[in-house]
Order: structure tokens, then sequence, then C-alpha cells
């Protein structure tokens, strides 16, 4: 694929646009839900690509609606998550017939020894059966800022039927976010998320992007340390979020203990990235902006998101 960074357009080489145009126009794209917020986006904006070692600045405008070379991209470096720790972030954009497609394929270890799988609602009923303990509340409709709120009995044995379809829901319907808002603020991308089973993609000669363990339970801790099966499924959308290399979007350490609860910055209270459990939270033009802005610029010379701090 010709390097994106040097396509032209009418002779012209890409160049950056200026950060305030480009959130004018995301915000311009998000229409009334950003309205009273707009200084809160614009800092994540900026924040987000002053600690991405991908340097490049294209429109908003140019990215959704230019005409962008076709031709995929492998995606791969790192992010800085709180200024404690850098978290991988691996995927495939591809442009295709004046469209986006995104992929990210996640492959897991199923959890040695254990008995059973906390769930986060009942959602697998219907594909194991009577074989899943069923009672309470969904964790995603608790109304607790909390990822794991404890609001009803969820689980099932850890057999490998059970870990299949257990991915197979999160491959359809971690990934129906992402398209549910693209659609609704009519951007031109779709995205695909496939989790499978570790070692079933190599041995299919599929790419994979990340590959951890399979927790058993629901909890607080890093996407790259391990999927959890209690996550639910707002939950799930927002992990893939951060291997897509976008950052949280609330208060640090908000949220691990119970006198602190989730506190999303000011405004972000309607994200995905700032409440990450809420079903109506949305990845806005931002977010899906962030992800497809990588395929316009060079490769890093370096995955150290700070290499280029002072610039």
């Amino acid at each position: 694929m010709e390097d994106p960074a040097t396509a032209r357009r009418g002779g012209r080489a890409l160049r950056d646009a200026p950060i305030a145009v480009i959130a004018a126009e995301l915000e311009a794209m998000s229409g009334p839900i950003l309205e009273g917020r707009e200084a809160t986006f614009r800092d994540i904006l900026a924040d987000t690509i002053a600690k991405d070692a991908y340097l490049c600045l294209p429109s908003a405008r140019r990215v959704f609606h230019g005409d962008a070379p076709e031709g995929e991209r492998r995606i791969a470096g790192v992010m800085p998550h709180y200024g404690l720790f850098l978290g991988p972030m691996r995927y495939l954009v591809r442009r295709r017939g004046g469209a986006w497609e995104v992929e990210v394929r996640i492959e897991v270890e199923p959890p040695a020894g254990a008995a059973r799988l906390e769930l986060p609602d009942c959602g697998l009923s219907a594909a194991l059966g009577g074989a899943v303990a069923c009672r309470g509340t969904p964790y995603a409709r608790s109304g607790s800022t909390d990822a794991c709120p404890g609001s009803g009995v969820f689980s099932t044995r850890a057999t490998p039927a059970a870990i299949r379809a257990l991915l197979a829901r999160w491959s359809t319907e971690a990934e129906a976010y992402w398209n549910r808002d693209a659609r609704a603020f009519a951007l031109p991308v779709r995205y695909d998320f496939d989790f499978v089973v570790a070692g079933e993609a190599r041995a299919r000669g599929l790419r994979v992007d990340l590959s951890v363990p399979l927790a058993p339970t629901c909890g607080r801790t890093p996407y790259f340390y391990a999927m959890r099966a209690g996550w639910s499924l707002p939950v799930l959308a927002h992990e893939v979020g951060h291997v897509l290399g976008l950052l949280d979007e609330y208060e640090a350490l908000s949220g691990i203990v119970r006198c602190y609860p989730k506190t999303p910055f000011p405004g972000a209270e309607i994200s995905r990235m700032g409440l990450s459990m809420r079903e109506e939270t949305r990845l806005l033009p931002i977010h899906h902006y962030l992800v497809l802005r990588r395929f316009f610029c060079r490769e890093p010379r370096t995955t150290d998101p700070y290499a280029d701090a002072i610039r």
C-alpha cells in the first residue's frame, strides 16, 4: 500500500490540521450530545494524541469523508495508562470501497482448574440451556457504577462448550456497541471483534492481536492481564477500546474502592470510555477518529509514546 503519510490529493501532500480545527469538526459530527461538554473532549483529544507515538493529525473530515488510499495497515504500539503502565495497542485498519473496517482478534487461554465461570447475566441461557444459574439483576442493568456490582448470581460450569459459547457471544455483541454508535453518527466504519481459544487462530493462520488468560470471575484488572468471564458486554466493549488505543476518561483509581466511586471526567459520563458499564454510553466521533487517524501516519520510529513529548 502507498504510504498514507505521503498520499497526495490534488498534487499536494497531506498536511496536519490544527487540533482546534479537528476538535471543531468532531463536535459538528457529534451534534447536541456534546453541548456543554466540548472542553472535556477537546482535552481528551489533545491528551490522547500527545501520548501517542503515531504523530500525524489528519482532519476529521478527511478521515471520515475524504479520499483516503485503499489498503490495510496493522497498527501496533503501546499507550500509557494513568502514568503507571504501558498497555498494548494492536489492531488492523482496512480502507475498502470508500469505507473503513477495523478488526481486533483476541485469543484467551481457558482457566486451568476452574470449576465455574461467573457471568454478568443470563445471556448464555439459550446456548447452554439449564446449565446456567440465573437469578437477580444483570450487571449492566444494575444502575451501579461498579463494573462488578454483584447484583445477581449468574454462572455456569467452566466446560469447553461454555467457554466457546461465551467467546462466540463476545465476538458478536461487543462489536455491536461500536457499530451501533458509528451508525448513529453516520460514520463509514465497521468493527469486527473476534475472540478465540488460544492456539486456534494460529492453527488457522489468522492474525492475533492480543493473547491473555480468561479469568473465571469478574474483577478490576488491566485488559492485558486477563479478559474476565464476569465482565458485562458494555465493560468488554470498553476494554477492547484499550486494545484500539483509547484511554480511560475517568479519574485515576476511582471505582477501585467503595469510598471512591467511579468518577468520569466532567461531561464524560456520556462516553463508553468514561462510564464503561452503562448500556447507553456512547463511542463518539472522537473515539472513532482516534482509532482511524493512525492509518494516515508514518510508522513510529519508536513504540515509546513519550519519545517525542517535547516537539
